[in-house]
């Protein structure tokens, strides 16, 4: 977890409960003589998404570790090199012969990296999607990796993918992967709904 994010968490929120409840304390003389913050909803909402984003960095290497560890049946790499072609097509023939001998499940989730730096994460679903479509997008350049991250149950692999987005932030994804009904939900996403549904209840505003 990461300490700094959750001491920032709390800060956040501490802040936002004295603003929300400064009239009560001024109204018992605490002795308080600054101006009364201004709450807005648009301010409240503002303050909800900081908090959401702080709880994704406390939460996201938790929840992406236990999940990891429950469902993920095989982790490989694929590195980017000279060896492995010169050209987009030439590396794609030889990803295509390595995914075929060394990936055995049909569901799997892929992250693309351009060192440390994640630039994007898909998933395969019974064999549709795979990793190679994407080496004509003008961002494969860059890529120096592919990991490989395979499970059993396709049921698991868009919550996997959501939560390889929160944990890695890659350049080129949207904010969250899209999660199919039949799908397991993600657990950072239901955590972000229960934060956002809790803190509106305890700083509504009268209408």
């Amino acid at each position: 977890m990461s300490s700094r994010a959750a001491v920032q968490f709390r800060r956040e929120l501490n802040q936002l409960f004295e603003n929300r409840t400064f009239w009560i304390r001024k109204a018992i003389a605490d002795g308080t003589t600054r101006r009364p913050p201004v709450l807005t909803r648009k301010r409240i909402t503002k303050a909800i998404e900081q908090l959401q984003a702080l709880a994704t960095k406390c939460l996201a290497d938790d929840f992406a570790h236990q999940e990891w560890d429950r469902v993920v049946r095989k982790k490989k790499q694929w590195h980017v090199t000279r060896s492995k072609g010169w050209g987009r097509n030439e590396k794609k023939d030889h990803f295509n012969k390595w995914f075929t001998k060394y990936i055995p499940f049909k569901n799997c989730i892929y992250i693309f990296w351009a060192k440390r730096r994640c630039i994007y994460a898909g998933r395969t679903v019974n064999g549709k999607g795979r990793p190679q479509s994407h080496f004509i997008k003008f961002w494969f350049g860059s890529v120096t990796r592919i990991d490989i991250f395979s499970t059993s149950a396709a049921s698991h692999v868009p919550k996997l993918e959501c939560l390889a987005i929160h944990r890695f932030r890659p350049r080129e994804n949207g904010m969250k992967a899209s999660i199919p009904k039949w799908a397991k939900k993600c657990p950072v996403c239901v955590a972000h709904e229960l934060i956002a549904d809790e803190l509106r209840r305890i700083f509504a505003l009268r209408k």
